[in-house]
Formats: structure tokens, C-alpha cells, sequence
């Protein structure tokens, strides 16, 4: 799982240098982030924080089409509260997932 933080990571960080693109790359991180629980969980952690940044400060093309565009801004505004909320859930699916895997390393093998 700890592929999966680290390819997460560095679609994270090539999102950041994508234009348009950019934006939606972020969902596929976050669902990488996601199940890099285990030894990855930092990675996922790092990749999460990353999306996040990205998607509030350094995707200026997300945020200038929602405040210059003719068609009605509440969509376009919707479409950056989804891109955060999927990395929400992609966080709290890493907690679940590592501390379910937590369980399984402490269970004594037969």
C-alpha cells in the first residue's frame, strides 16, 4: 500500500503544474491516497494535503472560470466543494481502512 501513497503523491504534485486537467487529477489522487493505509498512510496523508492546497490556492483556472463565467456561478462554485469533499472522504476512508489494518497486525497468527 505503500505504492499507492507514493504514486498518489506524485499525481498530487503533477496536478499542481496541469491547467485544466489539474483539478479532476485530484479525484484520482484522492482515491489512490485512499487505500495507501498501512506503511503508505504519509504519503496518502501528504498526497491529501497537497490536493487540498492545490485545489483552494493553486488552481486559479477552477476559481477564475467560477468568477468570470455567464453561466450560473453556483454550479461552477459546487464543482471546487466537490473536489474538497472528495478529499475529505478519501481522508476519513484512510483512517477507517489503517485503523482496520492497525487491528489486523496486532491479531496473533495461528
Amino acid at each position: 500500500m505503500k505504492v499507492l501513497g507514493i504514486i498518489s503523491m506524485i499525481f498530487a504534485i503533477v496536478a499542481i503544474f496541469v491547467p485544466i486537467v489539474g483539478a479532476y487529477l485530484t479525484i484520482v489522487c484522492g482515491l489512490l491516497a485512499a487505500f495507501s493505509a498501512g506503511e503508505g498512510i504519509t504519503f496518502g496523508l501528504v498526497a491529501i494535503g497537497i490536493n487540498i492546497l492545490n485545489i483552494i490556492f493553486l488552481s486559479p483556472s477552477l476559481w477564475v472560470m467560477a468568477g468570470m463565467s455567464d453561466v450560473d456561478n453556483d454550479i461552477l462554485l459546487g464543482m471546487g466543494i466537490v473536489f474538497i469533499g472528495v478529499q475529505i472522504i478519501a481522508l476519513i476512508v484512510l483512517f477507517w481502512i489503517h485503523k482496520s489494518w492497525k487491528k489486523k497486525q496486532l491479531l496473533p497468527s495461528k
